[in-house]
């Protein structure tokens, strides 16, 4: 790391101490993530060249109908258990209640790794993502507005998700089509979002809820909601786009790392890698289509945890650097995405920061 690296790492780290009390954490968080060279497994595209995309088609065999019967059974088992009647009412609150906490450290954390992540790609020459590069008469706007968005997160979370959310239109003018739908949901959301959790986050943000009259922890609700429809969006787009209907880059990805297809070591060889990629774009699309109707429970969110986890420990400490914001996300979800009852209409005010 040369001295203008070292420069733009001391600006960031002093703009970003304020997001939670400890500061040595935030400290060993962003050394730690500034640390790797890669992000994440999660879209094929960063590590597949387009050159290497091979024609293919997904199968229509028997196999292929019994994954997507069996896949559709158990997340509908999944989605249902906590309705059934006979199911002891704490297991059902357990599974659907939402547990807010007075105050959010969990946004506090995500804040903290949305501006982790701005800063690597800020290091490193890169645009929202390793496989976004601006061209070279953008390429400059591209750095001032990642280090913008760094700085004016200490200032107001709300305006750097407005920021966030303009820079995520945008990418449908720099880029095709075809790849700038890979990031749209994720970033436009996670824009929304932080505009309407921030006046639980910042002083400011606060400030000009309460003088707009509105209520901050109703703010918090549709943060809550609009990042959930976020991820159910871009967990359909990639199961759809990226698996469904073109699946040769996800089965390249899945010829190179071929320890992803677990179902050889249940004794089930038959189930090719082509059959994995159908297996995969089904269940990411259910998911998806489960977080944007406000379906899925507990189950759905530990087992997206479970997946996730599972990705970490195949392929090393990078996925899980890689998987940060995703973890984050999910982990909110867990516990604030569900029914609201009367306990958790009324959070508790917390203090401002």
């Amino acid at each position: 790391m040369n001295r203008t690296h070292l420069f733009l790492y001391s600006l960031w780290l002093r703009h970003t101490s304020w997001l939670i009390h400890s500061s040595w954490l935030s400290r060993i968080a962003c050394i730690g993530l500034l640390g790797f060279s890669h992000s994440s497994y999660a879209h094929v595209r960063w590590f597949i060249p387009d050159g290497t995309n091979p024609d293919v088609r997904l199968p229509f065999d028997t196999i292929a109908l019994v994954l997507t019967i069996t896949t559709l059974s158990l997340f509908v088992f999944a989605t249902l258990f906590s309705r059934v009647p006979i199911l002891p009412r704490p297991l059902k609150v357990g599974l659907t209640q939402t547990v807010i906490t007075s105050h959010p450290w969990m946004w506090y954390f995500l804040v903290l790794i949305i501006n982790c992540y701005l800063a690597v790609n800020l290091l490193q020459g890169e645009f929202l993502a390793p496989n976004l590069y601006l061209s070279p008469q953008f390429a400059l706007y591209g750095v001032i507005i990642q280090a913008a968005a760094i700085v004016v997160m200490a200032v107001s979370v709300s305006l750097t998700g407005i920021a966030i959310v303009l820079t995520s239109l945008a990418l449908l003018l720099f880029f095709p089509i075809f790849i700038a739908l890979d990031y749209l949901f994720e970033f436009l959301f996670v824009g929304l979002s932080l505009f309407f959790i921030g006046p639980s986050l910042n002083r400011n943000d606060y400030q000009l809820c309460k003088s707009w009259g509105q209520d901050k922890n109703q703010w918090r609700k549709i943060a809550v909601n609009l990042i959930r429809i976020g991820l159910g969006l871009q967990l359909l787009e990639l199961g759809v786009h990226n698996k469904l209907m073109l699946p040769g880059m996800a089965l390249a990805f899945i010829n190179q790392n071929e320890y992803y297809n677990f179902f050889p070591l249940l004794n089930l060889p038959q189930v090719s890698n082509l059959h994995f990629v159908l297996f995969v774009g089904i269940s990411e699309t259910i998911i998806g289509l489960l977080l944007i109707a406000n379906l899925a429970n507990r189950i759905i969110y530990g087992l997206l945890l479970a997946i996730f986890t599972t990705t970490f420990l195949l392929s090393g400490i990078e996925e899980l650097v890689g998987h940060m914001p995703i973890f984050t996300i999910i982990f909110i979800l867990f516990l604030e995405a569900g029914k609201q009852t009367d306990s958790t209409t009324n959070t508790p005010q917390n203090t401002q920061t």
